[in-house]
């Protein structure tokens, strides 16, 4: 009777719940190695290797190492990250956080004392292209050699009274 009412409890709270409210935890003891995927946002308290992806939030908490290429909708950034980092909103990186990889991202917070070694660009920037400068005309004409003269003698005549 006991395993029956538990088994409808879970099946209660798996019909109730929604990808977007579970999230994947990494415990601070815990390593994981390879491809991590999730539909939910991930919660990294512990060391992830390979890569780690998430259409969700990304929370990497004080402690964590990340050895990891990432992709998430938004990151959090309290531990070490080794690996490039992209985020398609917003990405905040605490004070603790040192991350040593490129960043790309739309938004971007840094808190002082945080470490960043990498390069960041920041997706939203329209610059207008650089135009080539206008040709500047300068007074009198440049002429060859061959077709200088002045008046209607030629250079060399020019040249000789000189």
């Amino acid at each position: 009777m006991f395993q029956k009412n538990q088994d409808e409890e879970t099946q209660q709270y798996a019909n109730t719940t929604s990808p977007e409210d579970l999230e994947t935890v990494v415990g601070p003891s815990m390593q994981v190695e390879g491809d991590f995927v999730s539909e939910g946002s991930i919660i990294v308290k512990g060391t992830v290797s390979g890569t780690v992806k998430t259409s969700k939030l990304l929370r990497a908490e004080e402690g964590s190492k990340i050895i990891a290429n990432i992709k998430a909708a938004d990151a959090v950034i309290c531990g070490q990250v080794k690996g490039s980092v992209r985020v398609n909103q917003t990405i905040e990186i605490s004070a603790t956080a040192q991350i040593l990889g490129d960043i790309s991202c739309k938004s971007l917070t840094v808190q002082p004392g945080a470490l960043i070694s990498g390069k960041i660009t920041m997706s939203g920037i329209e610059m207008q292209s650089a135009s080539k400068p206008a040709k500047r005309r300068v007074a009198g004409s440049v002429k060859t050699k061959k077709d200088r003269s002045v008046g209607t003698r030629t250079q060399n005549e020019v040249d000789e009274e000189s």
